[in-house]
């Protein structure tokens, strides 16, 4: 039965995470009344402490149940701070759960008392500020959490690492160094407490399991920016990317875009298509919520491009990058510039070839980047524009047809929509353009050779 007492159904996980994320883009002064918080360099673990007993509103303790124990699930708050670039990072690792070296020889990684803490846990993480009074510390994420199943043979492999040392009698030689995701770290108030393990007399150091910083950055991150994975079946788990993203497109082969957005419910009936209709359908097959990102794509720095074929195999419209700024063109070497780094891009070209009645249908797919024979010509027509800004003449573009792979033309909404030059009137904003004729040749030949592979 739930406790009615509470704010939240502490029987249900549903009613407890939505409590949860009821926090997030808030204060503990502004949801509780709990009172002045210790310093968390004076004691660690304060403002998690706060958490339940002012929040969750129950006492906290050292219990090895689940801090929620009607449905098993326990809570971790953890520190994330501005690193680099204003990235956020995890301040410290995560601590899971005490490592007992008298029984966790008799485990096997399966049946852990690791994997039963961290199979079910509600994450919260706030943002650590310094010499910012922690009752001020803004909750960014409160999500529903645990390890995830792609990461499992080398949580597998860490665990495995620790525990062989303590089965051989040398606890004592633990090392952080050991492992890459999960980590036996020290844990005790003082330095010289010694624990007994069960085959040798050395004493050893007290440890606890916890996941690295570098791997909460990652995880946090993942949460934080909506990132889904590809879910797979059991015949699924040793495809490459590609092979899967094939495999999960081919029952749509030759299907229209309005078919396809009537099976899969983007837009509404009766009214015009979204503009970004197909790149929702494109979500919809992989199974991913339209607000996700595509957690492989993010990984391999993969973009999905919708690109629609005409009956010749042209593209019916050029692929553009975003509109530059005039000044920085004028200064920037080639190599150090955005548009190179665009070059670098790695697309997945979901196609749509025009059919003989006129309608675009699903057709293929392709993997796709600048080869480096191109980079060159790529060059030359930054460079050309470049020399443009420089003389003044920011108004005059390169064409089409004075480079084989890339233009440049307007990228405003209108003729209004301009853009300050170092050398002259503000001029249209331009931005460079991927060459249609360019990219009727770089598409007809990965596709050959994925009908060669």
């Amino acid at each position: 039965m739930p406790d009615q007492s509470l704010p939240y159904d502490d029987s249900k996980i549903d009613s407890i995470v939505e409590y949860a994320q009821e926090l997030v883009g808030h204060t503990l002064r502004e949801k509780t009344d709990a009172p002045e918080l210790q310093s968390p360099k004076k004691r660690r673990g304060s403002f998690g402490n706060a958490i339940e007993e002012y929040y969750f509103e129950y006492k906290p303790n050292s219990d090895s149940e689940p801090d929620f124990p009607k449905v098993g699930l326990e809570l971790k708050t953890t520190p994330m701070k501005r690193g680099a670039h204003k990235s956020l990072v995890a301040k410290e690792r995560l601590v899971i759960t005490m490592i007992d070296y008298m029984t966790v020889v008799n485990e096997t990684f399966e049946t852990s008392h690791l994997l039963d803490k961290a199979s079910k846990v509600l994450l919260i993480s706030y943002l650590w500020e310094k010499n910012k009074d922690p009752l001020d510390y803004e909750v960014i994420l409160a999500e529903l959490w645990g390890l995830p199943k792609e990461d499992m043979p080398q949580f597998k492999a860490d665990w495995e690492t620790v525990v062989n040392k303590v089965r051989a009698g040398h606890a004592e030689d633990i090392s952080g160094s050991d492992t890459l995701y999960l980590e036996a770290c020290t844990k005790a108030a003082d330095s010289t407490v010694r624990r007994n393990q069960p085959y040798s007399d050395v004493l050893a150091k007290p440890r606890a399991w916890a996941l690295k910083a570098s791997y909460m950055t990652a995880a946090e991150n993942k949460l934080l920016q909506n990132r889904q994975a590809i879910k797979r079946d059991k015949s699924e788990r040793e495809l490459d990317l590609l092979s899967l993203v094939r495999k999960r497109f081919e029952p749509y082969i030759g299907l229209t875009q309005e078919q396809l957005c009537s099976r899969f419910h983007v837009g509404k009936s009766g009214e015009r298509l979204p503009k970004n209709a197909c790149a929702l359908v494109t979500k919809r097959i992989l199974g991913v919520d339209k607000d996700a990102e595509i957690d492989e794509f993010v990984k391999a720095g993969i973009k999905p491009k919708t690109i629609r074929l005409t009956r010749n195999g042209r593209p019916k419209e050029a692929v553009s990058f975003p509109a530059f700024d005039y000044f920085e063109l004028e200064v920037t070497p080639f190599y150090e510039s955005d548009f190179y780094s665009y070059l670098q891009q790695m697309w997945l070209f979901v196609i749509y070839r025009e059919g003989n009645d006129g309608e675009y249908r699903l057709s293929d797919l392709c993997l796709w980047q600048m080869p480096e024979r191109d980079i060159p010509e790529a060059k030359r027509c930054y460079d050309q524009m470049q020399k443009n800004v420089r003389y003044g003449r920011a108004d005059i573009s390169v064409k089409s047809t004075e480079n084989r792979c890339c233009h440049v033309r307007p990228h405003g909404q209108n003729a209004a929509d301009v853009s300050p030059q170092p050398h002259g009137e503000p001029v249209t904003k331009k931005c460079f353009w991927l060459n249609q004729g360019y990219l009727k040749e770089e598409i007809a030949r990965k596709l050959s050779d994925s009908e060669v592979q």
